[in-house]
C-alpha cells in the first residue's frame, strides 16, 4: 500500500495551488487539510511543529514531513515518477524552472496580488516596481515559449505547473498577458492536460478526500 500523502494549505495560496496542481495531474490521491491564516492556525503550536516557517503548504507523505514549495514539488516528481521530466537533462531543467520562477515570477506577481487584495499596502514606487518586475520576468517567459509547447520541450514538467500558477494569478494583481500570446498559449496546453483542474475548483476551503 502507498504511504499517505496529505496536502495542508489553504487554496488562496500560489504555493498551495503549485502542489495540489501537480498531485491532480500525476493522477494521485491525496487528502487535503483546509488551514484556516484568518484564525492564526498556521501559529499554533501543532502546525509549527510540521512548518517552522508558520506557513503553508505542508505536505506529508508516510513519515515524511516537508515544508517549501519548490522542495515539495522535487519530492513529488522524485516519488511520483510523474512531471520530472523524460531524462536527465529535463530532469534538471524542471528545477531550474522552479528555482527561476522562485526568484523572479511568484514573488513579485503574489505580492501584486497581495496588495490588489488589500493584504498590505506598499508605497506606490515599491508597488510600481514589483509590477515592472512582473512584466519582465513575463516578458522572459513569452519570449523563451516562443517555438515551444512547454518549458523543457514536448511534455509538461514540474516547472512548468510551478511557473503556471502565478501566470494565473496575475490578472489578480492588476497585471495583464494581453501581450503575451505565448504564455497564453501555453497555459491553454497546461488547462488541456489529462487531469487538470482550475485553481480555484480543484480545493476547498475546507477538508477534502481527492
Amino acid at each position: 500500500m502507498a504511504d499517505k500523502i496529505t496536502l495542508h494549505g489553504i487554496a488562496l495560496s500560489g504555493p498551495t495551488q503549485k502542489v495540489a496542481q501537480t498531485l491532480a495531474l500525476s493522477g494521485t490521491k491525496f487528502s487535503y487539510k483546509h488551514v484556516n491564516l484568518q484564525e492564526g492556525v498556521h501559529k499554533q503550536p501543532d502546525f509549527m511543529a510540521m512548518n517552522r516557517y508558520g506557513q503553508v503548504p505542508v505536505l506529508q507523505h508516510g513519515e515524511l514531513t516537508l515544508c517549501q514549495s519548490g522542495a515539495i514539488l522535487f519530492h513529488l516528481a522524485d516519488t511520483l515518477g510523474a512531471l520530472a521530466g523524460k531524462d536527465e537533462r529535463t530532469r534538471h531543467q524542471a528545477k531550474e524552472w522552479v528555482f527561476w520562477d522562485v526568484d523572479a515570477l511568484s514573488p513579485n506577481i503574489f505580492r501584486c496580488r497581495a496588495a490588489a487584495r488589500g493584504m498590505f499596502k506598499p508605497e506606490p514606487d515599491v508597488l510600481s516596481f514589483l509590477q515592472r518586475s512582473a512584466g519582465s520576468a513575463l516578458k522572459a517567459l513569452d519570449g523563451f515559449l516562443d517555438g515551444r509547447d512547454f518549458l523543457t520541450g514536448d511534455e509538461p514538467t514540474i516547472g512548468d505547473v510551478a511557473c503556471y500558477i502565478p501566470c494565473f494569478m496575475a490578472g489578480e494583481g492588476n497585471i495583464n498577458l494581453d501581450n503575451r500570446p505565448n504564455v497564453q498559449a501555453w497555459m491553454k496546453r497546461i488547462e488541456s492536460l489529462p487531469g487538470f483542474k482550475a485553481p480555484y475548483d480543484l480545493l476547498p476551503m475546507n477538508d477534502a478526500e481527492f
